[in-house]
């Protein structure tokens, strides 16, 4: 809560602060999925809890779905332009 008051403080648009904290979120987000789907695709590591094949596609799924979307992003922010947008 004290980073968003120092923001407010410092007289920063709120509106853009949170707009540029939830694209640098969505940034870092990959790292955690490819992460969290190695150790819990590892029964060394899961045990009887280790993901089914269903579970690992639907993941595997959901990441590359956000990979992707961050490089049209990132494309986008540099003026690269993507056909079809």
């Amino acid at each position: 809560m004290i980073p968003a008051f120092i923001v407010v403080a410092l007289g920063v648009n709120a509106t853009q602060a949170l707009v540029i904290s939830q694209v640098m979120l969505s940034i870092a987000l990959p790292l955690p999925m490819i992460t969290l789907l190695m150790f819990t695709g590892r029964a060394d590591i899961m045990g009887r809890f280790v993901n089914n094949r269903a579970t690992k596609i639907g993941a595997l799924v959901g990441t590359a779905v956000v990979l992707m979307l961050n490089i049209v992003l990132i494309a986008q922010t540099l003026g690269v332009p993507i056909p079809g947008l």
